[in-house]
């Protein structure tokens, strides 16, 4: 009975982490300046992997998600508007405007990559609308 306990155990203690491949991406988004771009999302995709994250208002951002290790695609999506709760009528809405050039937020234009080769910090300079 012991042995099949410790065989048991041991087995157990193997397995501890399967199945959790991939690392955690994060940095901070901020202007060729320093200063940081507030709030907003940034993904990352590949052909066969897509995740993102929020960025804070200190322009960090963290994907949480399990990165497989490669090469990635950066977007960045930011508007001027911070979230707001008020009721409006939505004939009355009209489009935010931007806080970061629309280029970063297509995975065609940005021309912004990361490798990702274990936990992985990556800063990301963008630029103001034109």
């Amino acid at each position: 009975m012991r042995i099949i306990s410790f065989l048991c155990f041991f087995a157990l203690v193997c397995c501890v982490g399967c199945g959790q491949s991939g690392f955690i991406v994060g940095g901070k988004v901020e202007f060729p300046d320093g200063s940081p771009v507030p709030r907003g999302q940034v993904t990352i995709n590949s052909s066969t992997f897509t995740a993102g994250g929020p960025i804070a208002a200190d322009g960090t951002y963290t994907i949480n998600a399990r990165v497989p290790a490669g090469t990635y695609q950066i977007t960045v999506r930011a508007t001027g508007d911070s979230p707001s709760e008020a009721s409006v009528d939505i004939a009355d809405v009209k489009p935010a405007p931007l806080l970061v050039d629309a280029k970063f937020g297509s995975a065609e234009t940005s021309e912004l990559t990361v490798e990702v080769k274990g936990k992985t910090t990556h800063n990301i300079t963008v630029t103001a609308p034109q």
